[in-house]
């Protein structure tokens, strides 16, 4: 055997291991065959099959295809799926009678636990190809077989989906027969990664469609000759195109005085050119980009169109300046809330700067937008730009906007920034915090001045606006350690509102769950309810983090999961994180703890919650059985 080993040096390790464990399981050595236990009915196999149809349908062609070239030369093949459930056996007639002997047939299981050191086991349990000589089976009546063992992943890698295993006598059987399992399992990857890919394909087909069918902006392709090739509904009523339009010539359907063949000849486009339709009658501005295929080559364009009344509206929804919530879209009754909602509303009544603080997700931008609704500013901009969320180098000309030629790719004509679209209005810089410095510098002169430069420009232009600032940072703390001007510190928060966290809103939390449930059970169409008092209590028990942005996203989520019309802790995705008392605070350096203790905390609180039921804690971890079988021996864990 030594030479049948060379180049698999952890082999015998791995053999080794496997062996220990199946003693660890008190599994029978002499056993004649996998336990009729684990047999699953005729109805449950089927179900098991439909459940997992594309894999099994996959697979079992390249195991009928492999026969096919092994037919009557001492070999028989076994497909078993992630759980080690034999699925579908194909060989020569002897072997076939022996594995019905060994019941490694459709509708056993070979695992470890049920037969000690087999290829599908030790496949499975290894997630990499195994060869296993005959002798080093655990079952002594199996020895004078081997077998070789290749685990299937899903299309991403993330999981196994089952194992090919081939079994032949040994003196017939060598280490490179590993090689044509291994081959069938990376090609049924491969498949089915194809398949995968050929669904993303078409969904985004019906993404494409959709978008094109969009009721609010209209949508025109045309080919490189300038026939029509397809318009969404809009488009056909904003450019009154007759019955037919598809396949006819853009200009012979169409009035106005642009001639798009030009453009399309030479791959050019235009912005905003006014149309009248073929009577006359409607003004509409059209747009033209071209398409190009993959390999560069001009294929035809895109023409978008909006009637000129829109165009306004249109820009300015484009530069997102519009605040649409306002005090009544900020629910609460907490004592800490409406202390923030009081200086919010004095706010208000002024034009003075303000800061907000607090913690993300705890809805910093609604109190912004709501001061602005409740000011004398509330028919004028709201414009918010995420100072965290822009590169340093593209911030100045996001905020201050440039001149035509002042960079590389300047537009032509230059831009206006947000703070010119905030004029007369409200400017929102959520996150200022994470402002480079230099840029703060810029903003305290237009705080002083009232004026801006744009990149590029020697003119000064006025503005008019109110800043509203947030952020989730220790300013103070920033200014200590010289990230954030003091000047410009005092400039901003004039009036400071710290925005409270939800786990000190505990009298709000229900109110909240219940405002999402009905707003997300509406959208999806269903009558749904919390299991009182358990899931109250599973929400007011949780700290939530992630605070009301978390909270909405825990309920939309346990309105998917729900089975039924009852929603259960279990649902939220938050059962397995424990109550605020047993939650560390990571804030805390003296309270950290490595990725493996959370881990491990994570799944011994899940799997006590579940009464040790292996498959309801893989459901609520949303990992696979055996994953969590591997955590559980990893950690030292015990369940059924």
């Amino acid at each position: 055997m030594t030479t049948t080993l060379q180049g698999m040096p952890n082999l015998k390790a791995i053999i080794d291991r496997s062996h220990e464990r199946s003693a660890s399981y008190g599994v029978n050595p002499n056993a004649l065959a996998s336990p009729e236990s684990t047999r699953l009915s005729a109805q449950k196999l089927e179900k098991r099959i439909k459940e997992q149809q594309e894999y099994f349908n996959i697979a079992r062609e390249q195991l009928d295809s492999l026969y096919r070239l092994l037919k009557d030369t001492g070999f028989c093949m076994a497909l078993a799926d992630g759980d080690g459930y034999i699925l579908y056996v194909i060989g020569d007639a002897d072997l076939i009678e022996h594995f019905k002997s060994r019941r490694c047939i459709p509708g056993y299981r070979w695992t470890e636990r049920d037969i000690g050191t087999c290829a599908i086991g030790l496949a499975l349990e290894e997630r990499i190809p195994i060869f296993l000589p005959g002798e080093k089976m655990f079952a002594a009546l199996a020895q004078r077989l081997s077998n070789a063992g290749a685990p299937v992943h899903s299309p991403d890698g993330r999981e196994v989906l089952g194992v090919i295993s081939l079994s032949g006598y040994s003196e017939k059987m060598h280490v490179h027969t590993l090689g044509l399992v291994r081959q069938a399992a990376e090609t049924v990857t491969a498949h089915l990664r194809e398949r995968k890919h050929i669904r993303e394909l078409d969904v985004q087909n019906q993404y494409m469609d959709a978008l094109l069918e969009s009721s609010s902006r209209g949508m025109l392709t045309v080919d490189q000759q300038g026939h029509i090739v397809q318009a969404n509904r809009r488009a056909r009523m904003v450019m009154q195109l007759p019955q037919g339009a598809v396949g006819k010539l853009f200009a012979d359907c169409v009035g106005g005085n642009v001639d798009i063949s030009t453009y399309l000849e030479s791959g050019r486009a235009f912005k905003s050119r006014e149309f009248l339709t073929k009577n006359g009658g409607v003004s509409y501005f059209a747009s033209l980009d071209p398409i190009r295929s993959q390999k560069g080559e001009l294929v035809g364009g895109l023409i978008t169109v909006i009637e000129k009344k829109e165009i306004i509206r249109v820009a300015t929804e484009m530069t997102g300046s519009h605040a649409h919530f306002t005090f009544e879209s900020i629910i609460g009754n907490s004592d800490e809330l409406q202390s923030a909602l009081h200086v919010a509303k004095i706010a208000a009544t002024s034009t003075t700067t303000v800061l907000l603080t607090g913690e993300t997700g705890t809805g910093k931008e609604l109190f912004a937008q709501a001061i602005h609704n409740e000011s004398k500013r509330r028919s004028k901009p709201f414009v918010a730009i995420n100072c965290g969320a822009i590169p340093k180098e593209l911030l100045e000309s996001e905020l201050f906007g440039y001149e035509e030629g002042s960079f590389t790719g300047a537009q032509k004509g230059g831009r206006p920034g947000k703070l010119e679209f905030a004029d007369n209005g409200t400017l929102f810089l959520d996150e200022i915090g994470d402002m480079p410095f230099d840029m703060q510098i810029k903003l305290l002169r237009v705080l002083q001045t009232g004026e801006i430069q744009r990149v590029g420009g020697l003119r000064s232009v006025p503005v008019n606006l109110r800043i509203i600032s947030a952020t989730n940072k220790d300013l103070k703390k920033a200014i200590d350690e010289r990230q954030f001007r003091e000047d410009l510190y005092y400039r901003i928060c004039t009036l400071n509102i710290d925005v409270p966290p939800l786990r000190k809103r505990e009298n709000d939390i229900i109110l909240l769950a219940n405002h999402f449930l009905q707003r997300h059970a509406l959208k999806c169409n269903r009558d749904l309810i919390f299991k009182a008092p358990e899931t109250e209590k599973a929400l007011l028990d949780y700290n939530w983090p992630g605070n009301i942005r978390q909270l909405e996203g825990a309920i939309e989520r346990a309105i998917h999961l729900a089975e039924g019309n009852v929603l259960l802790p279990e649902d939220f995705g938050i059962a397995a994180f424990g109550s605020p008392a047993q939650i560390r605070d990571f804030s805390e350096p003296a309270t950290l703890s490595t990725l493996a203790d959370i881990e491990r905390e994570a799944l011994a609180k899940t799997l006590n919650h579940c009464n040790a039921n292996i498959c309801q804690t893989a459901k609520i971890l949303g990992i696979s059985r055996p994953t969590i079988y591997r955590k559980l021996k990893k950690y030292g864990l015990s369940g059924s």
